[in-house]
């Protein structure tokens, strides 16, 4: 009786302690609803908390007695991610809610940060500069490209799309330009394997222009599937990326992939639509139609008839003679003998060519696993139509990535992926077979649309598949239409390229003992590129009798890391010691065959099109590198404040004559401790030095032989070809001495966080020299050479930044954040040796180096004034007209003065919205595309009518132009008093047009500009009723906007982030070149 009434007793209790606990219950995810897997709930002043689980939900459990019936303060956190609080009011036995939303750190200024060899490390013991870019960021911008989500989102990292086009190529430049003729794009690092970034010209692509025409290329870096991006690290710094020895001057990119996450199967949907116009469009003029000196006629120019004072109605025509019959005979064009038509067609043609770009990409990720093993795999699948018709870019990923626990001492992982993609590219730029060269230069009176069919002679002759275009608007008996009509170029030109790319790293990892561990990686990275050249016959220019290209690219790279690591624990002291060895090796072939002059007129891509010797070229390169590189990093950790790290690197590479050393060390002091009781709550000084280099370009130790030479300063010009090939002696001498470009740079920085961390602050201060630069030198005739590759240039840049970000608010319901980043760099080309400009590009107005001046600074004939320089007073003629310089000068400096950003995110219960506004102050450009249109008449500049002249004016030609007369012009003071800038001055002075004879002053032009980079916002259904009813985790919907504004201090009709040359050295050019893009998206997100 006596145990049945205890037992009673305390079953009693028990109940009594059951009923009377309650529990804390809810979820974290990030903004876009997506759960967030270990996370720390707490409540603040206990020792109550949890962490999520595989949902991102947690459940705290309060015991009777403790905080029950009591208001307390809950914090969730999670690496990566503000911490959030909220106020609750926990019941007494029983059960209160509180889900959480955390925003990722925008600059990532706490939380960690990826070292060179990809191990994660504490950012407030870095006393080297690195930015992260949050996968978030990237993935909200909706980019297609991987590489343009990194634009705007760090300061001194400048990312251009070199162009509109789906797929086209992006530059990287991390901290100004370090190198003259070496690569100019950071190293891309993904998973602790360097991979393949090239863009690479040359083959069929010099049909047309090589990188300053033809065709964009691809950067390949655009191969990888931003969805599968867990984090990205920008190591900006000598100190941060010295352990890549001279892979790393241009900075280094390293990128972790997503791993998967324990737990039940998960997996998520991801639709994403966008709708792409052209950003930038060139002002036209259709008040004046084809032809010269006020007549109406065939010439190239737009220098005609106002077309106002036509008669109106039907030309009239000689329909009795030569005419052109449209390929569908719905359109028949006769010998024009009066034009009378007041039609105009520039915004008809314009449409015909360019549309409204549209790309579709689903996402589909699954992933799972347990405390032993995990998997993700994803597929990606991209289909994308460009704003130029006929344009496209199909893109498929697919990635499996793996970990395995094989013990408590061993575990592994894999990382695998495979890309596919298919796309054809528009020519465009220096090339009269490119789209926007057609385009411009066409007459407004002139409709392209019926571009192809059949010139009948005035003898009755035939001619099939003639081109009809502005400057032969019937075809004609000649094929050459002399400038393309833009719709033959986008419907019968071809230029395809197919890419298939795979990828993978293993690595496993040893671990003796706690303290201990052995890592060991080895990684694949190969890919192949096919692509093809079509231009049928018609086509203008040398490629009028047909030509047939095809290259067939592969590169595949090695690379193999053998890692150990030792932590020791010295009391008041940590000690970290890491060494290991990296093997790389690269093996890059080219093989291209030209076929050219076709015996049949066919759209067929054959070889058989000719299939005589004569009418075919075949070459092949190659090139093979290795390198092998001993590295050791000493960190040591004293008094919980200062914290050091000492790193060198032995390399051993096949391009350099004998081993190069790299050293680098960084220091980070932690001063919050003196500053107790101020609002600052976390203070550190950086500082870091180190060495990085640029290898030589391979296979330049020896003098070589050259092929496919000619002699053309004879009066009968010699072609080796014709006389069934031949060796000679190089004239470019070898040098068995090259050893690397070296950077040396120091750099102080102090990071800083105040009011209980809400306001994070970053500067650095850094300076680098580059010396032993890699030129091609002049050589004295006598020599019997021309030119000998060695080190004997140098450069400097010297530049400030600002990171930082601003937490307004912060509460569960709602939260405010401002973020920020400012840069500058300053470059200076300091020595080249006694060469006097080096050429980075092509073109009468240039981008090259020259001693005294910023790389890329822009180089042609200008005006004369009374120092000499750009800026100097104009010296005039007796008319008040510029007169132009003998040689070419420096026109301008295409680097910018600075560049910021400025971003808010907001987020109220379940929505959240984000605008990033991006500002660029100073730098120069040369639109040289609106200075060759001044000269053809075409543009809106050169469209101005004076009705009645309010004074006597005189043209450059001498001319005397009446007070009271009509005349197409504007009025202009040089500072000699008002002269009128007419036809004589665009057509054939000095005021528009092509060559060396053209004043280029008045074409560089201030690109100081201003845009809405991003908007977006989005909602996320995820509330516990949402999730019962439908079975799903969350749905987040999204509305995203790039380049929705802009505004361009003197620039008018294009963007600054356009580049002639494409992915290059040299910058600040535009010449034809394909424009770019704003684009407005719609996603959907389904989390299962």
């Amino acid at each position: 009786m006596k145990m049945r009434n205890c037992f009673f007793i305390t079953a009693l209790v028990f109940t009594s302690f059951m009923f009377a606990q309650s529990t804390i219950e809810g979820t974290v995810s990030d903004e876009s609803g997506n759960p967030l897997v270990g996370a720390n709930v707490i409540v603040e002043g206990t020792s109550l908390g949890a962490a999520t689980g595989v949902d991102g939900d947690y459940t705290i459990n309060v015991s009777a007695g403790t905080v029950d019936g009591n208001t307390v303060v809950i914090m969730a956190s999670y690496i990566g991610y503000k911490s959030t609080s909220a106020s609750v009011e926990v019941p007494v036995g029983g059960s209160v809610n509180q889900n959480f939303s955390l925003a990722i750190d925008p600059i990532g200024l706490k939380g960690v940060s990826v070292t060179a060899l990809g191990f994660t490390a504490n950012r407030d013991e870095q006393g080297s500069s690195s930015v992260s870019v949050a996968a978030a960021d990237m993935t909200r911008s909706g980019e297609s490209l991987m590489a343009n989500s990194l634009a705007a989102k760090a300061s001194n990292v400048i990312v251009h799309a070199q162009a509109g086009d789906p797929g086209a190529s992006t530059s990287i430049r991390i901290r100004g330009a370090n190198t003259i003729s070496g690569a100019s794009q950071p190293l891309i690092v993904i998973d602790g394997m360097p991979i393949n970034n090239s863009t690479v010209y040359g083959g069929g692509n010099n049909i047309s222009g090589g990188r300053s025409a033809g065709t964009v290329q691809q950067s390949r870096i655009n191969d990888l599937n931003a969805n599968d991006i867990e984090s990205v690290e920008v190591l900006k710094g000598a100190s941060a990326a010295a352990l890549w020895g001279s892979r790393a001057a241009n900075g280094v990119v390293m990128i972790k992939t997503k791993d998967g996450d324990a737990g039940r199967v998960k997996m998520n949907y991801k639709r994403t639509m966008s709708y792409d116009e052209i950003h930038e469009r060139i002002p036209m003029q259709d008040t004046f139609g084809q032809g010269r000196n006020g007549s109406w006629t065939t010439h190239a120019e737009s220098w005609g008839d106002r077309i106002s004072d036509r008669a109106g109605g039907a030309d009239e025509v000689e329909s009795s003679g030569q005419h052109f019959v449209s390929e569908d005979g719905t359109f028949t064009q006769y010998e024009i003998i009066t034009k009378n038509s007041k039609d105009t067609y520039v915004d008809e043609n314009w449409n015909l060519a360019f549309q409204t770009g549209q790309y579709t990409q689903d996402d589909f990720q699954v992933t799972g696993g347990d405390a032993s093993k995990t998997f993700l795999f994803s597929y990606s699948r991209l289909r994308q139509d460009g704003i130029i018709r006929n344009s496209f870019y199909d893109r498929d990923n697919f990635r499996l990535n793996t970990k395995f626990r094989l013990s408590d001492k061993i575990s592994m992982e894999s990382k695998a992926s495979y890309t596919y993609t298919n796309s054809n590219r528009i020519q465009q730029s220096s090339n009269v077979t490119g789209l926007m060269l057609g385009l411009l230069r066409t007459a407004p009176d002139f409709d392209i649309e019926h571009y192809k069919g059949t010139y009948t002679s005035s003898s009755g002759i035939e001619y099939g598949g003639r081109q009809r275009a502005y400057r032969r608007y019937m075809g004609g008996s000649s094929s050459n239409p002399i400038y393309n009509n833009p719709l033959w170029t986008i419907y019968e030109q071809k230029a395809g390229t197919k890419v298939d790319r795979f990828m993978m790293t293993n690595e496993m990892t040893i671990m003796p003992d706690d303290k201990t561990s052995f890592v060991i990686r080895a990684g694949i990275d190969a890919w192949g590129d096919d692509r093809s050249w079509f231009f049928p016959i018609g086509s203008s220019g040398s490629r009028n009798a047909g030509v047939f290209a095809e290259d067939a690219l592969t590169n595949r790279e090695v690379n193999y890391d053998f890692i150990a690591r030792r932590n020791v624990d010295l009391g008041s002291m940590s000690l970290n010691v890491t060494a290991g060895y990296n093997w790389w090796d690269r093996a890059y072939n080219r093989t291209s065959f030209n076929i050219s002059s076709f015996l049949v007129n066919t759209d067929k891509e054959t070889v058989n099109v000719n299939t005589a010797a004569e009418a075919s070229t075949v070459d092949n390169g190659k090139l093979f590198i290795r390198s092998g590189r001993t590295y050791a990093l000493l960190s040591l950790a004293a008094m919980d404040n200062l914290f050091v790290n000492f790193s060198g690197v032995s390399e051993e590479h096949s391009t350099i004559s004998d081993p190069y050393f790299y050293p680098a060390m960084d220091l980070a002091y932690q001063f919050t401790d003196m500053l107790a009781g101020t609002p600052l709550s976390f203070g550190k000084f950086r500082l870091a030095w180190g060495q990085v280099g640029v290898r030589p370009s391979a296979h330049r130790f020896e003098t070589l032989a050259e092929s496919g030479f000619s002699y053309s300063a004879y009066s009968d010009p010699l072609d080796v070809s014709l006389f069934g090939g031949g060796y000679r002696v190089d004239d470019d001498k070898g040098n068995p001495s090259l050893k690397p470009e070296l950077k040396t740079e120091t750099e102080f920085g102090l990071d800083m966080r105040f009011l209980d961390d809400r306001f994070a602050l970053s500067i650095t201060s850094y300076q680098n020299n580059i010396d032993d630069m890699l030129i091609n030198v002049s050589k004295s005739p006598s020599t019997g050479y021309d030119t000998q590759y060695m080190n004997a240039a140098s450069m400097e840049n010297k530049g400030l930044e600002l990171d930082g970000s601003f937490l307004l608010m912060n509460q569960a319901d709602k939260a405010l954040d401002l973020y920020f980043n400012w840069a500058k760099n300053e470059n200076t080309v300091t020595d080249l040796a006694g060469t006097d400009v080096i050429f980075l590009g092509t073109g009468s107005v240039n981008s090259v180096a020259i001693v005294d001046h910023s790389l890329g600074a822009l180089y042609g004939t200008g005006s004369e004034t009374d120092d000499g320089t750009v800026d100097g007073t104009l010296i005039l003629n007796e008319i008040g007209f510029p007169q132009i310089t003998s040689l070419p000068i420096v026109l301008g400096d295409p680097n910018p003065d600075w560049r910021g950003t400025i971003g808010l995110n907001a987020r109220w219960q379940n929505f959240n919205m984000n605008v990033l506004f991006e500002h660029s102050e100073g730098g120069d450009y040369s639109p040289r595309t609106q200075w060759v249109l001044r000269r053809f008449g075409t543009t809106a500049e050169t469209g101005n009518f004076i009705e009645s002249t309010p004074m006597e004016l005189i043209n450059v030609d001498g001319d005397t132009i009446a007070a009271g007369s009509s005349v197409r012009g504007t009025i202009h003071d040089f500072g000699g008093g008002d002269v009128l800038l007419d036809e004589a001055w665009y057509r054939h002075g000095i005021g528009g047009g092509f060559g060396d004879n053209q004043a280029y002053n008045f074409a560089v032009k201030d690109a100081t500009f201003s845009r809405i980079r991003e908007l977006s916002l989005s909602y996320t259904f995820t509330s516990p009723a949402f999730r019962e009813t439908t079975k799903l985790s969350s749905v987040t919907l999204r509305w995203t906007g790039r380049n929705l504004w802009a505004w361009y201090k003197e620039l008018v009709g294009l963007d600054p982030a356009t580049n002639q040359a494409g992915v290059a050295n040299g910058f600040g050019l535009d010449y034809f070149t394909n424009p770019s893009t704003k684009s407005y998206l719609f996603t959907v997100s389904v989390n299962f």
